[in-house]
């Protein structure tokens, strides 16, 4: 989608995911693209939803993403465990009970007196005359301070760019005119992430000092975003990423009201489809428990006890509350809901007062996760109606090059991806119960 910009070098890379930040460095090394780059995707009833979280490592002081939309866009931030947790409602964790044929000796628990566990945790504008740019609106959403620009030119739109201290890459002024004469809008970011004064961490900015010297490298991932707009047909504007040499592994989660591959890619690149009821389930029920060793009517009594640490919330409750709140855009009509709204403001007031860390942002995030369960109680249902499909490998680069990512109705064979278990999701508890002599 849009390109890195690198002062030091002109070794261009995709640093972090489907949109690739404009990093300016001042040192030797070069902005990279750290990791595989995961998008999710859900559309339904005309409505998309897109999110991404970018993770990089290399000298940087500024970095930013420009990325086209069809239609202007609502914004917000994402959790930082949302694609861990997604892969954890598509494959709930296990919980292995270990039934061991001894006398009981004194364990000391780590949850509150249980057996001890242990866990790894609108509308389109109009177009407008070559050399002018129609600012839509501009906010601040976390790290990132956020532009929603409509352009008659790719020269029009460097040139704001540039004016208002974002970065425009050399090299897609092509493919920009192809957006532009599609009158589609441009959303710039930008943010710091080091070596600029009164720079704050932020969300998933776990290791940046403010005070660090210009050129200091920075490694890691940062704060997650989310667009939700109007459009058609389910579409993931990636033309741009081609500009950044060899494409990575992607993976795309794609929620939608079929199962679908991506048009003119192999269909060997759908690794699993996950049917709506299935993943419901997996969102709400407690997750499953594997016995080894002795028989688990020995050990009736001592199970109750394990119930808490069933709850798919600690795997899987990011991506429930996702879901649920995609799902409640739909029912309501509104782009942005209401409790969305609320959490950027208090995210931003954080931001602005530099009230930020473990307990603040603990503090936020409980009060919030309690607004988030009134707001889009019962919407989770509807996913039941829908399909996940995830699709992971290289892109041929001859098709991002040609085309926005489009989709078509696929039914995988049966048993596609059964085996499949990505590093990133949580893994379940592993318990150790005795049974008495």
């Amino acid at each position: 989608m849009s390109l890195i910009l690198a002062m030091a070098s002109m070794a261009l890379s995709d640093p972090c995911g489907m949109v690739p930040p404009i990093g300016v460095s001042t040192g030797p090394g070069v902005l990279q693209r750290d990791g595989v780059q995961r998008t999710y995707v859900m559309h339904s009833n005309g409505v998309e939803t897109l999110a991404l979280r970018p993770g990089f490592k290399g000298n940087v002081d500024e970095f930013g993403m420009l990325i086209p939309f069809p239609s202007v866009p609502e914004i917000r931030k994402i959790d930082d465990d949302t694609f861990a947790h997604i892969e954890g409602a598509i494959e709930p964790p296990k919980m292995t009970v270990n039934v061991m044929d001894y006398m009981p000796m004194p364990v000391k628990s780590s949850r509150g007196g249980g057996p001890a566990t242990t866990s790894v945790a609108p509308t389109r504008e109009e177009a407008l005359s070559y050399n002018e740019v129609a600012v839509l609106k501009e906010e601040a959403v976390g790290m990132y301070q956020v532009a929603v620009l409509q352009a008659g030119s790719p020269k029009a739109l460097s040139r704001w760019m540039e004016e208002n201290n974002y970065q425009y890459p050399q090299g897609m002024d092509a493919v920009v005119a192809d957006y532009v004469s599609e009158s589609w809008c441009f959303v710039a970011v930008k943010a710091k992430v080091g070596g600029g004064p009164g720079v704050a961490p932020g969300p998933g900015l776990r290791s940046v000092n403010p005070d660090r010297p210009s050129g200091s490298s920075f490694d890691g991932f940062v704060q997650g975003m989310g667009f939700r707009f109007e459009t058609k047909e389910p579409v993931v504007p990636m033309r741009l990423s081609v500009f950044n040499g060899e494409g990575p592994r992607n993976v795309v989660y794609m929620l939608t009201d079929q199962p679908v591959k991506i048009s003119d890619v192999p269909s060997d690149l759908v690794k699993r489809q996950v049917s709506g009821e299935q993943l419901h389930k997996n969102l709400t029920q407690p997750i499953e428990q594997v016995f080894v060793g002795g028989d688990p009517k020995d050990v009736s009594d001592q199970l109750a006890a394990l119930e808490p640490q069933r709850d798919p919330e600690q795997y899987n409750g990011v991506a429930r509350d996702l879901f649920a709140g995609d799902l409640l855009a739909l029912r309501t009509g509104q782009l942005s809901l209401a409790v969305e709204e609320d959490e950027k403001e208090l995210l931003n007031i954080s931001e602005s007062l530099n009230l930020r860390g473990p307990e603040i942002d603990g503090l936020h995030s409980s009060f919030m996760k309690a607004e988030r369960a009134i707001a889009v109680d019962g919407a989770l249902d509807d996913l039941k109606e829908l399909h996940l499909s995830v699709i992971d490998g290289v892109l041929p680069s001859q098709v991002l090059a040609s085309q926005n990512l489009l989709f078509e109705a696929y039914s995988a064979p049966n048993g596609t991806g059964k085996d499949r278990r990505d590093p990133i999701a949580p893994v379940g508890p592993n318990v150790m119960l005795w049974t008495k002599r």
